[in-house]
């Protein structure tokens, strides 16, 4: 893992197309006017570095030189999530339905592999209770 994370720092500088930089200025666009209009937090201009960054780091994880759709579909899933979860309940139902377009779809490759990996890590965490709990007991 070590040597795959030094050779994508040192080789792969992914670079991003101006049609690339013009769907995240409509995402942000987008969100901005539904938070505004439904009363809640404003995203702000630094979120638009953020997701350009977030697109580039997607592709430089999979060794590319280029940033693809899917690479800023994934930041703006991720972004979308984070700003939603920053909004009041209320306001959250209202605009998750209005920004539906930018989400992910749940059958993709990346849920998958989220989903094994959060699986994993449970079970795992789960484990390594039982066996502190194993362990406490025995000392006392």
């Amino acid at each position: 893992m070590k040597k795959y994370i030094i050779y994508a720092k040192r080789h792969v500088h992914p670079k991003m197309s101006d049609i690339d930089k013009e769907k995240i200025t409509n995402f942000y666009a987008k969100i901005r006017q539904e938070s505004q209009s439904s009363g809640g937090i404003q995203i702000a201009a630094r979120h638009l570095e953020s997701l350009i960054r977030m697109s580039e780091a997607h592709a430089k994880m999979h060794l590319r030189d280029h940033v693809r759709h899917d690479d800023i579909d994934f930041a703006i899933d991720m972004m979308l999530d984070s700003f939603l979860q920053s909004q009041k309940l209320t306001i959250a139902r209202n605009l998750s339905p209005k920004l539906q377009e930018y989400k992910l779809s749940k059958g993709d490759l990346f849920s998958l592999l989220h989903y094994v990996l959060n699986s994993e890590a449970t079970r795992l965490a789960a484990i390594d209770k039982a066996t502190r709990n194993v362990e406490v007991t025995e000392k006392v």
